[in-house]
């Protein structure tokens, strides 16, 4: 793919000695690096505009935009640039990508001073899967016009320290460090968060049941009327593509869904109930709802894809995929003013995993937040586990094969174009361990995706 005509005409113009690499090079570079999948050699450009107009920042991979020392610095209030403005700067400079090339734009720039410690730099060119490489000597000719400073943070490295009673403490100190004084001490006691819906309560007691069966299961869900509908319009939904009509409980159990699934799916959708959806998200990203029955539904597929001896409950890991985001209901419900300030940090740093913003800014993370909450309400622990454990591919611990399903099913939705975070290829160990090849995973995601039409009326439903 030939590098756009404004980038080659910047190299020209300045005399810039590149060289070209591809994603492959940069991917075995990037997992040298830790965190993984981050490198400091990687140079990312991220748009902010005020009501003095657009900048751009040049910042390295493996740091943080940091927002407040923008302002600190420059006295002003940065937002990201929207998707749709994105999308119109790509147009007017024929990009596909935007390069870390400030002359590219002509906007006015500001370069971290960290990134240019490096040696070299990788750039993406401006054409998809192609990326320069620049010589440190060569890219600080192009920051003469630049404001040089200190504008990043670094992502912390320990986000995934497996210690239930750490991560208590963590909510716990948050919680102390953004609340209110005057219900300080109540929230002391307690994460102030509902208690365990009357629902769950029925349902995770017919899981531990050894004499549960269809018949139990459908009468605990049609206590309950609105969870009553919602099993039912499930089974209906033409992502199953059943012949003839689903009315009740039990048929939808016993034609359709199964025993493991609709257990789980119930109890999912009775916690997912107990807290709204906030109002204010980071821009650009799938739905809250949307993403949740999306990757639900390809956690339970990847699930079906392992051979038998080594498949986990499919029932499960579909529930492990519709909660995968429920720490983000929390945060909204637990730290509203701050909330606003953590989605103004992600939209502005695409180019990180949005959980090392959350630990720069809360000193907790949404998996941190969920996975306590969840042991309170004492839930599975194979669930439990995969909230906390689902952006550690390293994680070895129990019910690890949760953890994993759920990393690869993200990872291989953001690979074709949906959900949020950086590109991420999962290490081929990952899938081994899993029994599954790159090459299944990626079809199931495509075929997924293609069937987004049929799945959409169980999104609405949930949304309502």
């Amino acid at each position: 793919m030939a590098i756009p005509a404004t980038v080659m005409k910047v190299l020209d113009d300045w005399h810039i000695d590149y060289s070209l690499t591809d994603d492959e090079e940069l991917f075995h570079l990037m997992q040298s690096n830790p965190p993984a999948s981050y490198s400091a050699k990687v140079a990312n450009v991220v748009f902010l505009k005020d009501d003095l107009g657009k900048v751009q920042v040049v910042i390295p991979g493996n740091r943080m935009l940091d927002l407040n020392q923008l302002a600190h610095q420059l006295g002003r209030q940065f937002t990201a640039l929207s998707a749709t403005e994105l999308e119109r700067l790509k147009k007017q400079h024929g990009l596909d990508e935007f390069p870390a090339l400030p002359q590219v734009t002509k906007l006015e720039s500001l370069v971290d001073d960290s990134l240019l410690l490096q040696n070299e730099l990788f750039i993406v060119s401006g054409a998809g899967h192609e990326w320069l490489k620049v010589p440190m000597e060569q890219f600080r000719n192009l920051t003469t016009s630049s404001r040089i400073g200190s504008y990043t943070a670094p992502l912390m490295t320990d986000i995934h320290y497996n210690d239930p009673q750490q991560d208590l403490e963590d909510v716990h100190a948050a919680i102390r460090q953004f609340t209110p004084l005057r219900i300080k001490q109540r929230l002391a006691e307690t994460l102030d968060l509902p208690p365990l819906p009357e629902t769950a309560r029925r349902i995770i007691e017919l899981r531990v049941d050894p004499n549960a069966d269809t018949t139990s299961l459908a009468q605990a869900v049609e206590l309950d009327p609105g969870m009553s509908a919602q099993v039912v319009s499930w089974a209906r939904s033409p992502y199953y593509g059943v012949r003839g009509e689903i009315k009740t409980v039990e048929e939808a159990v016993i034609r359709v869904l199964g025993f493991d699934l609709v257990i789980n799916l119930a109890l999912g959708l009775a916690l997912g109930r107990t807290l709204s959806v906030p109002k204010e998200g980071p821009h650009g990203y799938a739905p809250f709802w949307q993403q949740a029955v999306v990757t639900a539904a390809l956690c339970g597929e990847l699930a079906k894809l392992m051979p038998a001896r080594h498949r986990p409950s499919q029932g499960l890991a579909y529930l492990c995929g519709l909660l995968h985001n429920f720490g983000f209901l929390i945060l909204g419900h637990v730290f509203p003013p701050q909330f606003s300030l953590v989605n103004r940090h992600i939209e502005a740093n695409p180019h990180i995993n949005r959980f090392y913003v959350e630990r720069h800014l809360l000193g907790l993370t949404r998996e941190q937040i969920s996975a306590c909450l969840l042991q309170q309400w004492r839930m599975p622990e194979e669930l439990v586990t995969a909230m906390r454990q689902q952006h550690n591919p390293y994680y070895e611990g129990e019910h690890a094969d949760y953890a994993r399903l759920l990393y690869v099913a993200t990872r291989s939705l953001r690979r074709h174009g949906f959900g949020d975070g950086p590109f991420e290829q999962p290490e081929d160990f990952l899938l081994d361990t899993l029994f599954l090849r790159a090459d299944s995973v990626d079809e199931v995601t495509v075929n997924l995706l293609e069937r987004m039409d049929d799945l959409s009326e169980m999104v609405q439903m949930l949304n309502h």
